[in-house]
């Protein structure tokens, strides 16, 4: 997803002020450093942790923060890079607000997410246990177009569906958990007992093919642009 995202940047990518917008593991921030050398390039995450992995690539600023409020001044930044990460954000609105804020204008973001149709199968397996909230409430993409646009910012989006195969519920959990999803799926599985996560993989299982139990992934891309006046 990250690698498809950054086939959007416009090319060749001209020096200036770039910032990777929820870095994790600096995987984006590295391969934006590649393909524009001489740019300033910022690293944000929320976590201090992704963020000292980050600081391995060769000149960039760290800084740790909240994409609904980006420690940046007012039209600062020429391209903003944002791979799987708002989904995490509550509020779209204060999200784009702020893009359309540090941008310069004329300037860009380029966002990959996840829409509603995600995870559908692990949501499945837990709705005959109980009502509890086992993934996140993904936005669709109408919705995503519309707060980006009331912040004043044009858009094209484009969407695309991936199917990834697993071998239980666990490494499912497993999965979400090193993408970070923990952090929103935490508080909803603390009370599950154990005969209830054996009752959903159980569930989950069923849906079991030659090449294990497959799980849908909507991934939603958005390429942002302030206007140049």
């Amino acid at each position: 997803v990250a690698d498809k995202l950054l086939t959007m940047l416009p090319s060749p990518v001209a020096a200036g002020v770039m910032l990777d917008l929820g870095c994790g593991t600096g995987y984006c921030t590295q391969r934006v450093r590649t393909l524009a050398p001489a740019a300033s390039l910022l690293a944000l995450d929320l976590a201090e942790p992704m963020l000292q992995r980050a600081r391995s690539v060769p000149e960039v600023l760290p800084l740790c923060a909240d994409a609904q409020q980006i420690p940046l001044r007012a039209q600062s930044v020429d391209v903003i890079v944002s791979s799987l990460t708002i989904q995490w954000c509550s509020d779209h609105a204060a999200l784009f607000s702020e893009l359309q804020r540090v941008l310069k204008p004329g300037g860009i973001a380029l966002l990959s997410t996840l829409g509603p149709r995600s995870l559908h199968e692990l949501r499945a397996a837990w709705a005959d246990i109980d009502s509890g909230v086992h993934s996140n409430q993904f936005v669709a993409a109408p919705a995503l177009v519309a707060a980006a646009e009331a912040a004043g910012l044009a858009v094209q989006c484009s969407q695309e569906m991936h199917v990834r195969h697993h071998d239980s519920l666990r490494a499912l959990a497993q999965e979400l958990k090193g993408l970070g999803a923990n952090a929103v799926l935490q508080p909803a599985l603390r009370g599950v007992s154990p005969a209830a996560f054996r009752a959903a993989e159980a569930a989950f299982a069923r849906g079991r093919t030659a090449l294990g139990i497959p799980v849908q992934l909507e991934v939603i891309y958005l390429q942002l642009q302030r206007s140049s006046s």
